[in-house]
């Protein structure tokens, strides 16, 4: 709130803690400006406890005086037992009661008096105090005053239920009285006062803190001051930083003074509902006091017209999250625990609620509580399908409270690193595999450890360790059945490509009658699949992994997914709607393999890459991507990773497909490999390969499918050879390609590759013609006229001209804003320009930074349209918005749709 000037011209002591009343503070100073004017009026303030009534109340009066009025005041809780005229009488010094009518005669006439010298305020605060009669004598008095220079300020404090005052207010405004709530501060006016208490901004740590006291002026000023007073904050670089997490004693007696007014019956409803969280159902307390909501709403409306809980759509919630926090750290520590415990076991049953359940089994079980423990140990079991993330934070604190030395130690830290696997979380579960082998381990439960270390490792994309993890299993004595396919399994995953032995393995695996489950067979189909399909044998790979899919059954729930293997390879060879079908045929992914939930948006990026969809192509991999923070399998991340930096260089934005290209954290897939000497060649010419590209093409043709996966990757390498004189590796691409149509041709993408690249390498119009008709894909088939273009320039300019504009027509229809400078800029060499919108500079950061796109999102953002709606009204995919909508919270260095609304609204967007 602003300082008002006291007497000596200083900002007033009291107004300088009144931050974020300027509004309400300015209709007060209207209020007494009316009536220094000879206006009447009536000013209505209420709020709940601590929302700064009074402290409004004693600055008006302050300001009342310098604007020349003279103040009458009294609080409503002073008043009791007297007759409903006298407390003003007290007030403006009358003498002792007399017959109510004749006093209430003689407090009008005093008004009328006082008012007739000058203008008066009548500041009444606590007015929920107040008896009925007095209430409506006030409202009569306002009635019979409404003719003299007399402002009425009224406060009285908001509860959940309506009452006398309440109805007081309701008549006034009716009357013409203007209603001011207080609500609570807003985020500056919280700082403002952290800096006023503490002398420094406040770190994001203290001010997550702070806002636990919901805004509320009182418990804010008390928790500051007390942390303040207690030493509990540090000052360092202009900034206030916790140094200790305990809630300060000033605090904790501010709060324990509102508690101490309410019954015990009350108190101990409020504490079990305070260990149950924030918010909470009346059902859930009931359930865990053992008797029934009904017996619960005395203490429950008692708690409400305290203010201390409101009610929400469908639960009850504390009105702060620092009472809350008072009344949970005053419950003895092993109490709390016993309570954590209880209501863990009464949320878990509950839908929707396992995440909730799962945090309060973590607080409510110690070390050593072997019943607990395997009660624990079931509650994983059941949460796992529903919650992967919930059901691993069980089970790594249930390891946590398992000693070395107990028998429960193996299983446990099994059920830990499976659990996080389950979740992405590969090298936290890494770690505890590591550990768990610095000690003495059984045979059994260590050969599934080793088995679940190489599945880890496989998935990280280190293909020797994690074969050697997969020997060590398989070196274990005595293994079942079940664990040697298990190990098996994992040491074909992680040899799959090697060749030789790996494949000698597999054969014979297939070839076997009922000695393996299928499980093991489907990987062994797998692995042969995928040796055919690096081999170029691209037909015969698709039968392998089809008849994977056919032994799959409960093989879904181990090593690798033969459905999502399956796609990714039908999405290779340009079928995206037949991969599509596959995923429609796989459901859920099994929680065994959240892993690979990027899977879905990563094969969709592709199918939009190919399509020329490159904004689309792009969201998608980012939402693959982020799927599983990045620590899904490595192929399928090097896989997401290329889509992303080819869409983003396709649609121009050669410096973000840097970025993508180089994302990923070990060696990168053929696929990335090649994506990246792409976006090099683009940012640095064709010199930049120059060493690099003999190596890029031999391992191109070790995986010769990776020239359909890319139509346009045959061409790029011959059109990159040529331009480094390299004419063998030019030559190798082709044959590489050729042979690749004539083993395939059921797959005319093929055949459009080698057409390409073999126009390119001959300078045959006529090869390069059959590519343009036929690459089924856009951009391809713009890179196949272009290059036509090229070549019959010296013979014949119209028919260049008229080659060019078909590539320009379609690179812009795709946004491919780079390819189509190009081709602007090869028509202006022969004399034609061709009009286009320019791309303006922008900066990187800042409202001028946004394209039209992400404007066009932020304007429906800010109007607080979901991703769902702004798709609609732009014609895109969720996705999209949300890849959109990063870039514009990276931009503008914010990270809420709040903030965004709120620069929007101020820049008037």
């Amino acid at each position: 709130m602003t300082a008002t000037a006291s007497r000596s011209g200083g900002p007033s002591p009291a107004a300088r803690t009144m931050r974020g009343r300027e509004h309400e503070w300015g209709v007060v100073l209207g209020l007494l400006k009316a009536a220094e004017s000879g206006r009447p009026g009536v000013l209505l303030v209420e709020g709940e406890p601590g929302t700064g009534k009074s402290l409004l109340h004693e600055e008006a009066v302050r300001a009342a005086i310098v604007h020349g009025l003279t103040p009458a005041t009294s609080r409503a809780h002073e008043l009791g037992g007297l007759t409903p005229a006298e407390p003003l009488l007290s007030a403006l010094g009358e003498p002792s009661p007399v017959r109510e009518s004749l006093l209430m005669d003689a407090l009008r006439s005093n008004l009328e008096k006082r008012a007739g010298a000058g203008p008066v305020l009548v500041s009444l605060d606590d007015l929920h105090c107040a008896d009925p009669a007095t209430l409506a004598a006030l409202q009569a008095l306002c009635g019979h005053l409404d003719c003299h220079p007399v402002a009425w300020l009224l406060s009285r404090r908001t509860t959940e239920r309506g009452d006398t005052a309440a109805r007081l207010f309701e008549g006034l405004e009716r009357d013409g009285a203007e209603r001011c709530p207080l609500g609570p501060l807003g985020d500056d006016a919280l700082a403002e006062t952290a800096i006023d208490i503490l002398g420094a901004k406040p770190d994001p740590g203290l001010v997550a803190l702070a806002a636990g006291a919901g805004g509320n002026p009182f418990l804010l000023t008390e928790l500051l001051a007390g942390l303040r007073d207690e030493g509990a904050v540090r000052i360092s670089g202009g900034r206030a930083r916790l140094s200790s997490a305990r809630l300060p004693e000033r605090a904790r007696t501010g709060v324990g003074r509102r508690l101490d007014g309410l019954s015990p019956r009350t108190r101990h409803l409020l504490t079990v509902s305070a260990v149950l969280g924030r918010s909470f159902s009346p059902e859930d307390v009931a359930e865990i006091l053992g008797t029934t909501p009904a017996a619960l709403v005395p203490g429950l409306d008692e708690a409400l017209a305290s203010g201390i809980l409101q009610s929400a759509s469908d639960a009850l919630r504390f009105r702060h999250d620092l009472v809350r926090r008072v009344i949970v750290e005053g419950v003895p520590a092993p109490v709390r625990q016993a309570l954590h415990r209880q209501v863990g076991e009464v949320l878990i049953g509950r839908e929707g609620a396992t995440a909730s359940a799962a945090s309060h089994l973590v607080q409510g079980v110690r070390a050593g509580d072997v019943r607990a423990l395997a009660r624990l140990d079931q509650v994983v079991a059941a949460v796992l399908p529903r919650s992967p993330q919930s059901a691993a934070d069980l089970a790594v604190h249930a390891l946590e409270l398992t000693g070395f030395a107990e028998p429960d130690r193996a299983p446990r830290t099994l059920t830990a690193v499976r659990t996080l696997i389950a979740t992405g979380r590969l090298d936290e579960a890494a770690r505890l595999a590591r550990d768990a082998f610095a000690r003495p381990m059984p045979a059994l439960p260590c050969a599934r450890l080793h088995c679940l270390l190489s599945e880890i490792l496989h998935l990280r994309g280190r293909a020797d360790e994690a074969a050697e993890e997969a020997s060590a299993a398989l070196a274990e004595p005595c293994l079942s059945d079940g664990l040697r396919d298990d190990a098996e399994l994992a040491l074909l995953n992680a040899r799959a490509g090697a060749g030789g032995e790996v494949l000698e393995r597999a054969a014979a695996i297939v070839c076997s009658t009922g000695e393996h489950g299928d499980a093991l067979i489907s990987g062994a189909f797998l692995t042969l699949a995928l040796a055919e399909w690096d081999a170029g044998a691209l037909t015969t790979g698709l039968a392998l992994a089809e008849e994977a899919v056919r032994r799959a059954r409960s093989a879904d729930a181990r090593g690798t997914h033969p459905r999502l293997v399956l796609a990714m390879l039908l999405t290779d060879v340009q079928r995206p709607a037949a991969a599509r079908t596959v995923l429609a045929s796989a459901g859920d992914v099994s929680p065994d393999h959240l892993a690979w939930t990027a899977a879905p948006a990563i094969l969709s990026a592709r199918a939009h890459l190919a399509a020329g969809r490159f904004h689309d192509a792009a969201a998608e991999a980012e939402e693959g991507l982020a799927a599983t923070g990045g620590l899904g399998p490595h192929l399928l991340m090097s896989s997401g990773l290329a889509a992303l930096a080819a869409a983003t260089l396709r649609a121009g934005d050669v410096n973000a497909a840097h970025r993508y290209a180089h994302g990923a954290d070990r060696r990168p897939s053929v696929s990335l490999a090649l994506v990246t000497a792409q976006v090099t060649e683009a940012r640095e010419g064709a010199a930049a390969l120059e060493g690099f590209f003999p190596p890029l093409c031999a391992q191109v043709l070790r995986h010769r499918w990776t020239l359909i996966a890319d139509p346009a990757a045959a061409a790029w390498l011959v059109r990159t050879a040529h331009s480094l004189g390299d004419r063998p590796s030019g030559e190798a691409v082709v044959a590489a390609v050729e042979l690749l149509a004539a083993d395939n041709p059921a797959f005319p993408a093929a055949r459009a590759a080698a057409a390409h690249a073999r126009g390119l390498l001959d300078g045959s119009a006529s090869s390069l013609e059959q590519a343009v008709t036929g690459h089924t894909g856009p951009w391809a088939r713009a890179s196949a006229m272009e290059d036509l273009a090229v070549l019959v320039t010296p013979a014949s300019r119209r028919r260049a001209v008229a080659a060019f504009d078909t590539a320009l027509s379609a690179y812009e229809a795709m946004d491919a804003t780079r390819d189509a400078a190009r081709v602007r800029r090869r028509l202006r060499r022969l004399g034609v320009r061709r009009r286009h919108w320019s791309r303006i500079e922008r900066p990187v950061s800042g409202w001028a930074s946004l394209t039209d796109t992400e404007r066009a999102v932020s304007e429906l953002v800010a109007q607080s349209l979901t991703n769902r709606q702004v798709a609609d009204q732009l014609f895109m995919s969720e996705h999209t918005v949300a890849f959109h909508l990063r870039h514009v919270f990276r931009k503008l260095n914010i990270g809420s749709r709040v903030e965004l609304a709120r620069l929007a609204f101020q820049r008037n967007i």
